[in-house]
């Protein structure tokens, strides 16, 4: 007994004739009675007999559509459950993040996420981006997103979708708001606040001041670039981050000026390599990828 002569069968019972089950399940009438000498051979009695030129069903081929129909009832609902899971995913999406996204664009892009997925719960788990690594590795979370990425990151597979150039920043009324641009030369003997030592940010930018701190005056220092622009805000120094970052802040008396040499700040796609995507994953990694390259055009 397989899926086809039972498909037949019950084509042919809600149908009342071989002919209009032919046509429902589009093939041929000589195909279905096929199917339905095969199944009444396998069964071991017949299904139909004809009386009066109409084709009537047996007591048990009446017994057996009764199964049969409870077995199509549960395939419907397995049909409905496989709509519901490609549609709204399996109901949870947990993300880690690094500070400088999730404190900037994250909750747009899960503002509108949600608006889209309005049942699913959304977890936000944010650390540095070695932290952000392990947690995907390790299946914590269903993706991350970090600033850079090494070989010290296994168990991941990256994939860029953000390349900006970083921009000084510095209080309102500063004079380095005269220039149209900043470089190295411009910021000797300024209290330059850092990232910390272990972000990967932080060398890039350091690679450009080759004095080091005969240039700049480095006494403070912070995991977070949004924290550097807060500090900048209150008149405490003046420092290079990520634009999209800064473009938060401005309403926080700070401004921002291009610099050069161009010092990149990368967002990349973490996921776990040994673990198939879920729908919701494939949904979210879409959504902060094109939101991620709408929101970089600006600064290109």
């Amino acid at each position: 007994m397989n899926f086809k002569q039972v498909e037949a069968f019950r084509a042919v019972m809600l149908s009342g004739s071989m002919t209009a089950a032919a046509e429902s399940l589009h093939t041929s009438q000589p195909n279905i009675s096929r199917l339905i000498a095969q199944l009444e051979r396998q069964s071991g009695f017949r299904l139909f007999e004809r009386l009066g030129g109409r084709l009537m069903p047996t007591d048990e081929g009446t017994a057996l559509f009764a199964d049969v129909e409870r077995a199509f009832i549960g395939l419907h609902s397995l049909e409905q459950s496989a709509q519901n899971i490609r549609r709204a995913g399996t109901g949870r999406l947990r993300i880690a993040a690094v500070p400088s996204l999730s404190l900037t664009l994250l909750p747009r892009v899960i503002q509108r996420f949600r608006a889209e997925n309005p049942d699913v719960a959304v977890s936000i788990h944010t650390n540095d981006s070695p932290t952000v690594a392990h947690w995907a590795a390790s299946q914590f979370c269903d993706l991350g997103l970090a600033s850079y990425v090494g070989k010290e990151f296994p168990g991941v597979k990256s994939q860029a979708i953000c390349d900006v150039p970083g921009v000084c920043v510095f209080p309102k009324g500063h004079r380095l708001g005269a220039l149209d641009s900043v470089g190295p030369e411009d910021l000797k003997g300024e209290e330059f606040i850092s990232l910390s030592q272990n972000d990967g940010s932080r060398a890039r930018v350091d690679r450009v001041f080759p004095d080091g701190k005969g240039q700049r005056k480095l006494n403070l220092e912070t995991p977070y670039a949004a924290t550097i622009c807060s500090l900048v805000a209150l008149g405490l120094g003046v420092s290079i981050v990520n634009p999209m970052v800064a473009m938060e802040y401005l309403h926080r008396d700070i401004e921002t000026r291009p610099f050069h040499p161009q010092i990149r700040f990368p967002t990349y796609l973490l996921l776990p390599v040994d673990r198939p995507q879920s729908v919701l994953t494939q949904r979210f990694a879409q959504l902060i990828h094109e939101m991620l390259t709408a929101a970089s055009k600006d600064w290109l």
